[in-house]
């Protein structure tokens, strides 16, 4: 099969064109300036991973709401089922940033971790 994917690792955003197949993997990559490509467009064909970045409710903060992230990139498709992992989730303050609001919250060993801090109001 034949691809073009656009890879996004450094600035310069290379239109790669790709050779692969479903069983054997990507075969050739074109078209890119580094060599950082070809790890980029096998995870975006067979394993698509995205950041999750949201906010959450804080109880007792000076701030409404605290941003959070995945402290790792988690599967593409599970994108949905972490917000609803997530959806009840309230945080209490003190919150600092790096403190994991929620572990391992789609059990992929993704945490959800504060990216601000927020004091006790």
């Amino acid at each position: 099969m034949n691809s073009t994917v656009i890879c996004i690792v450094c600035p310069v955003s290379c239109p790669c064109e790709v050779e692969w197949t479903k069983e054997g993997g990507v075969t050739k990559v074109e078209n890119n300036q580094c060599k950082l490509a070809f790890e980029y467009v096998e995870g975006e064909l067979f394993d698509p991973r995205r950041m999750l970045t949201t906010s959450v409710p804080v109880d007792g903060g000076n701030w409404p709401l605290v941003s959070v992230k995945s402290h790792v990139p988690i599967p593409k498709d599970q994108m949905l089922n972490a917000m609803k992992a997530i959806g009840d989730l309230r945080a209490k303050a003190p919150i600092k940033v790096g403190d994991v609001i929620m572990p391992d919250f789609i059990g992929s060993g993704a945490d959800l971790v504060a990216t601000r801090n927020v004091a006790v109001a």
